[in-house]
């Protein structure tokens, strides 16, 4: 097998991973920037649809990343339901309040990057 090959085998684990710890990032940012920024409800509108940019960008490195891999249905489990997370931190935004929503969308990020980590190793051959 040729090395662009192996480089090309695992670029949606790799994508997804950078994805779902930029949105990691994200949420742990956000609360700081909430009290350091005295013009924070400027901004409010850009930050309700920041979930659902990170779902729309994530959502199609999970489905390649695992595209015709019918054998890790673990690894699958992962990225479907931390997928999931972040789809539903988008929707019950309001309800979960600013904390609350960091922390759901942490899980799902968490759960993604651990679908990703796992499914990049299982095509590289690592144990």
């Amino acid at each position: 097998m040729s090395i662009k090959n192996e480089q090309d085998k695992g670029f949606w684990d790799r994508m997804g991973i950078g994805l779902s710890g930029l949105c990691a990032i994200h949420c742990l940012l956000v609360p700081v920037f909430v009290s350091l920024i005295p013009l924070w409800p400027a901004l409010e509108e850009f930050h309700e649809y920041t979930h659902l940019v990170f779902f729309l960008a994530i959502a199609p490195a999970v489905i390649l990343s695992i595209k015709n891999r019918k054998d890790l249905k673990s690894v699958s489990g992962y990225l479907y339901i931390g997928l999931g997370i972040i789809f539903l931190a988008w929707i019950f935004n309001n309800q979960l309040g600013e904390y609350g929503e960091a922390g759901v969308t942490l899980i799902g990020s968490t759960l993604l990057i651990r679908g990703h980590w796992l499914n990049y190793k299982s095509k590289m051959g690592f144990s």
